[in-house]
């Protein structure tokens, strides 16, 4: 059962989120934004990993995205001032939490806030938890739903003695949820849901009571109320002038619950996935609320004050049905005239009740208290209902079809049962062009992409068959249609796609009958159907560009590790390699200045040990951003293989490659 198995340890705490912004393109979306000369004010190429510079040398370049800019819009409206490089130019890629264990579930409706000596996993209560790592968008251009994040070590600790410490799976932020909040809007109005696992194996110590049995820890926690310090664009420039980052803070709710062994997805829960009802697949004139979504009394809302419920996971043990609505409820943020504290309760609309429907019958389980934040943060958002004595419910379920719904009388069925829930270990991964298409990066080494498909809450082994449907996803302004990769995939089979082309691309599935997905990418993540997007499973892939023949450079090209040639200057190094990074992550340049031959030279033994793929999983990995292609990443080693070793009196790069 994973994530509704006991005990479970839930937390509250914080997040910082430090991404460098350059490379993220949100001027190019909806509106396109332009430069004066009609470019697209576009920085980065996706697909072939490169700065779009508009025609700019270098330094001008970089001064000028720093700089308010008064940017037109396609189609034509008025101006608007933006700082092209965005909200956070100089982030480092980093990320840290730190939370505090508020309580402990130790069974079904056995909620401690306290310890008891009767209860030894409740000593944890009190137990901080922390971590530091990387962050990093698989695509920096429209990134949902694959932001990365990198853990290489988790402590949970009580007091100044480790319980837990140790690395943790790199997980990918999904159920991305733009309808969060009904009274913020951006990031801030958002909502995404993190998963990873943490391994006996690999740590030391690991003493969690009550988990004895377990192979590991399942760490889960939802990420909302994003606060970026700095935003309007004159303060951005000043902040810039100063070299400043801008790092932004989100709360998290999380829970820690036991690993066993066998199981197979380690990337979510698995259950009976309830979702909203979808949103036409036609803008409609004038606009339609969809059933069962929200007309909420602020328009101050990334729906424009309509919104639906976030997903949630049914589970059933027995006579005991477990629902975890972490990200389900929206939250009402009132900010303080008068500034922090600021409260974020949730937005009070009306009864909801959680009912089973078969046989013939609709038989509620029980109404949600929701609206207790306290409370539900202390339950992790993980509520157990016990049916025992509901003989209608139990009847219900006897039915093999029968389906869970969470409904209102105010705003009628507000989620369902899917019949199919599509579950993934790969939801974002990479592929090099020209290599193997059916072997790709997940966790650092080679694995199958592949899909786990349940009904009801059963995994099946044979299903319908599985439609497997592609979207290019890059340039944004312009986007991919639809294409049928095939239509006869089963379960546990291995994705196969065509990498000749650079790029990012996604996959999404449909069962049997199920109808085919938006005809465009741009349909896909249009406004209203970003709840689409959210509830959809797909695997997020990034083929990352070889197009370019580099072996002029080399002594020997056919050597695995190869030296360059005198054809192999630092010029052609800075060109094809270093310049992205130089002009679009500026944290680098701290440390080693990456235009500078004698700066990355002297970095050069740092530089082969951080670019081994070994290292992937590492925040020294380099780059950070994890999109440095096997071509590009031969061409920097075999310069680095030609300097001379550094004087033992030179200071030590090794954190100097760790930021690129």
């Amino acid at each position: 059962m994973s994530l509704f198995d006991f005990p479970r340890i839930n937390l509250t705490g914080t997040l910082t989120l430090n991404p460098a912004t350059a490379n993220n393109d949100d001027l190019s979306f909806n509106p396109t934004f332009v430069a004066p000369d009609g470019q697209t004010a576009a920085l980065f190429d996706s697909a072939d990993v490169t700065p779009l510079t508009l025609g700019m040398n270098d330094d001008d370049f970089v001064n000028w995205i720093q700089q308010v800019q008064n940017l037109n819009t396609s189609p034509p409206s008025s101006a608007q001032q933006q700082v092209p490089a965005e909200w956070n130019y100089y982030g480092d890629a980093g990320t840290s939490c730190n939370a505090t264990v508020i309580s402990v579930v130790n069974g079904p409706n056995q909620l401690l806030t306290s310890s008891d000596p009767a209860v030894p996993v409740s000593s944890l209560i009190g137990a901080s938890l922390t971590y530091s790592g990387v962050i990093c968008d698989l695509n920096p251009q429209g990134s949902p739903p694959a932001t990365q994040f990198f853990i290489p070590q988790l402590t949970l600790a009580n007091g100044s003695s480790p319980v837990v410490r140790g690395p943790a799976s790199k997980g990918a932020c999904q159920w991305i949820n733009y309808f969060r909040n009904v009274n913020a809007v951006a990031d801030q109005g958002a909502g995404g849901y993190l998963y990873h696992v943490v391994l006996k194996s690999e740590c030391t110590p690991f003493n969690i009571p009550g988990f004895e049995d377990a192979i590991g820890a399942i760490f889960r926690y939802y990420i909302y109320n994003v606060i970026i310090p700095v935003g309007a664009p004159s303060d951005l420039a000043a902040l810039y002038q100063k070299k400043q980052q801008n790092p932004a803070t989100a709360q998290i709710v999380a829970t820690i619950a036991p690993l066993y062994a066998g199981e197979a997805i380690t990337t979510g829960p698995v259950g009976r996935f309830l979702v909203p009802s979808q949103p036409p697949a036609q803008p409609q004139s004038p606009p339609s609320t969809p059933s069962g979504w929200i007309k909420t009394s602020s328009p101050n809302n990334n729906g424009g004050g309509v919104i639906p419920l976030a997903p949630a996971m049914v589970s059933q043990k027995g006579n005991t049905i477990s629902v975890e609505f972490v990200g389900t409820f929206p939250d009402n943020y009132q900010p303080s005239s008068s500034g922090p504290p600021y409260t974020n309760g949730k937005y009070d609309f009306q009864p909801v009740t959680l009912v089973v429907n078969g046989n013939g019958t609709s038989v509620p389980i029980a109404t949600v208290d929701y609206t207790d934040t306290d409370r539900g943060n202390q339950l992790g958002w993980l509520f157990d209902y016990d049916i025992s004595g509901n003989a209608a419910a139990q009847t219900a379920l006897s039915d093999p079809n029968a389906a869970f719904t969470l409904d209102s009388l105010a705003w009628g069925r507000m989620l369902s049962e899917t019949d199919y829930y599509i579950a993934t270990n790969q939801l974002s991964i990479y592929a090099e062009q020209f290599g193997a298409g059916d072997s790709f990066v997940n966790q650092g080494s080679p694995e199958r992409a592949t899909v786990s498909v349940y009904r009801r809450g059963v995994e099946l082994t044979v299903c319908p068959p599985i439609s497997v449907w592609s979207y290019a996803t890059v340039p944004l302004q312009t986007p991919g249609q639809r294409l049928l990769l095939t239509s006869n995939f089963q379960p546990g089979d291995s994705l196969t796609v065509d990498v000749s082309q650079a790029g990012n691309f996604n996959f999404v599935f449909t069962v049997g009958d199920q109808p085919a997905p938006p005809s465009s990418w741009s349909a896909f993540i249009a406004p209203l159907a970003w709840i689409v997007t959210t509830n959809t499973t797909s695997i997020s892939l990034r083929i990352l560009p070889n197009a370019v023949d580099f072996s002029q450079y080399y002594a020997d090209p056919a050597s695995p590790t190869p030296v360059g040639n005198a054809a192999l200057t630092f010029a052609v190094v800075y060109q094809n390699v270093l310049r992205t990074y130089y002009l679009l992550f500026p944290a680098m340049n701290q440390y080693v200045q990456l235009n500078e031959e004698a700066s990355v030279a002297a970095a050069a033994a740092q530089i082969l040990t951080a670019t081994d793929p070994a290292n992937w999983m590492e925040p020294s990995f380099m780059p950070r951003t994890r999109d440095l292609s096997q071509s590009r990443r031969t061409l920097l080693q075999a310069w680095c293989r030609m300097q001379p070793p550094a004087p033992r009196s030179r200071p030590d790069r090794s954190h100097a490659a760790s930021h690129l």
